[in-house]
């Protein structure tokens, strides 16, 4: 029953990269670079994660945002997505763009990943933003003060309530004399947009159990920890006899954990990231649920109508745009989650 599984996993994968070679006025031309326009239509790029695209989370929801977006939106706009395999070729795209000469026809730059923002410094910095170009990047901040629109997502306060569910799952373990202690798999260090979803976690974790024990992990360096799956199947052996609870905040990689707890037998718990991820194992209780799909809509369809961008804003809990979801099996929890909701909405507000 495995193969089937795996023969539609590739499927899937195969049309996500044949939607982000297929923009709405037609493929793109197969070049490394953007060509400049040849119609007065106004132009979107979108640029995902690299390797991004089919994690079943983040840039899926994401690709879901501007196929809402194009199906409503139909002749209103060119629309051109772009899945880079490197930071290195994100940056020859965004270079072609910033290079092309000044028109009269709007157009929109989507830098849908904070894993360019070092490289968007540098790109703007070798060339300007022309009068009809405009920039969105994701979970940043802009510390640097870029002529460009910027957003966050805080996952604090839904990472918190995750927290909550696990530590009242543990303390239910530790009432049978069978409890271990909770695991953070995180990406890469060096990415200050998960920091929250850390905190938040173990904050709401000891807000249940104030003695409890939250272990950090990271699957590699940089951005590769967010593409390295097989890596967090393979620790996964050695997790599983330590911990009751794995919290991942690692994109694609994610799939690794929920490939494994799939295939063995484990009374540990996880959660799902970005949506509803409850279909994909068993074990998992709950998902972070970020609303990127509907922000993307909203900013992208503010720039068709005016021209301009709303400005920098950063969402979260308590205006709806993120939260945690009990998973079918697990409403059990509902009153732990629903007790502890205005504390985690009130300390995200505390820690924006």
């Amino acid at each position: 029953m495995k193969r089937p599984k795996k023969i539609l996993g590739f499927i899937l994968c195969m049309a996500c990269s044949w939607i982000v070679m297929c923009p709405t006025a037609g493929c793109s031309s197969g070049k490394d670079g953007i060509d400049a326009p040849d119609s007065p239509t106004p132009q979107i790029i979108v640029m995902y994660a690299p390797g991004g695209l089919g994690d079943q989370g983040y840039n899926d929801c994401i690709l879901t945002g501007v196929q809402n977006f194009k199906k409503n939106s139909y002749e209103k706009a060119d629309i051109y997505q772009y899945s880079p395999n490197s930071i290195e070729e994100a940056e020859r795209l965004l270079t072609d763009w910033l290079s092309l000469a000044e028109s009269e026809i709007p157009a929109l730059f989507v830098v849908a990943s904070s894993d360019y923002e070092p490289m968007v410094n540098i790109c703007m910095r070798r060339n300007r933003l022309t009068h009809n170009k405009r920039m969105l990047l994701f979970e940043s901040d802009n510390e640097t003060g870029l002529p460009i629109t910027t957003f966050r997502i805080s996952m604090y306060g839904a990472s918190y309530l995750a927290g909550c569910t696990a530590a009242t799952y543990i303390a239910e373990r530790h009432t049978s004399g069978s409890s271990k202690d909770a695991l953070i798999v995180l990406a890469h260090e060096g990415d200050d947009v998960i920091t929250p979803a850390k905190d938040g976690f173990i904050d709401g974790y000891k807000a249940v159990m104030p003695g409890g024990d939250v272990t950090l992990e990271y699957l590699a360096d940089d951005w590769s920890g967010y593409i390295s799956a097989p890596e967090a199947y393979r620790n996964m052996k050695d997790w599983a006899t330590i911990y009751d609870f794995i919290f991942p905040v690692a994109g694609g990689s994610n799939q690794g954990i929920y490939r494994f707890t799939r295939e063995q037998s484990t009374t540990l718990l996880t959660a799902g990231m970005d949506i509803d991820q409850s279909s994909l194992s068993k074990n998992i209780c709950g998902s972070v649920i970020k609303r990127i799909d509907l922000i993307l809509y909203n900013y992208l369809d503010t720039w068709l109508n005016t021209g301009e961008l709303p400005a920098s804003q950063t969402f979260g809990l308590k205006g709806g745009y993120t939260d945690w979801l009990l998973s079918p099996n697990y409403i059990k929890y509902t009153d732990i989650v629903g007790k502890m909701r205005h504390i985690a909405e009130k300390a995200e507000e505390e820690n924006l």
